[in-house]
């Protein structure tokens, strides 16, 4: 008993400081770009529960412009029924501490970490009754005729 008890109080320590840790003042901003950290186009892909629904999971692009849009089309399974050519614009806010809340115009949002670089983010969709991870890569470009 005493031992779950130090387990739940040390629990209980990490999770009031983390938050504390994690804000990081403009100085020590590990995104001091904001928005301009998220641009390019990046390969996404995400996979979870629907509760009602059944399981889901997509696969596809986002475009994000740098100033708070993004547009994302994909290929999406959900409770086995497929649906090809989806498209979801939305909203995008980074924050100075990397992380960052996507608005999408079909009424769902997410919270992310994106990499101080911007080459990769991971998510999690926030609305209830869904349990939904992603993640993402940027496209990297290289010219066949740059060897």
């Amino acid at each position: 008993m005493t031992k779950r008890l130090v387990i739940f109080a040390l629990s209980a320590v990490t999770f009031a400081v983390a938050p504390q840790a994690l804000k990081a003042s403009d100085a020590d901003a590990l995104c001091p770009l904001g928005n301009e950290t998220l641009h390019g186009t990046y390969m996404v892909h995400g996979s979870g529960t629907v509760l009602g629904l059944g399981p889901v999971a997509s696969n596809g692009m986002t475009t994000f412009d740098g100033k708070g849009h993004a547009v994302n089309t994909f290929s999406a399974s959900v409770n086995g029924e497929i649906h090809r050519g989806v498209t979801v614009g939305g909203t995008y806010a980074v924050n100075p501490d990397c992380t960052g809340t996507r608005l999408a115009s079909d009424g769902s949002t997410y919270d992310f970490v994106v990499m101080p670089d911007g080459s990769t983010f991971s998510s999690i969709e926030v609305d209830s009754g869904t349990v939904i991870l992603g993640s993402a890569v940027r496209f990297t470009y290289r010219r066949l005729d740059d060897d």
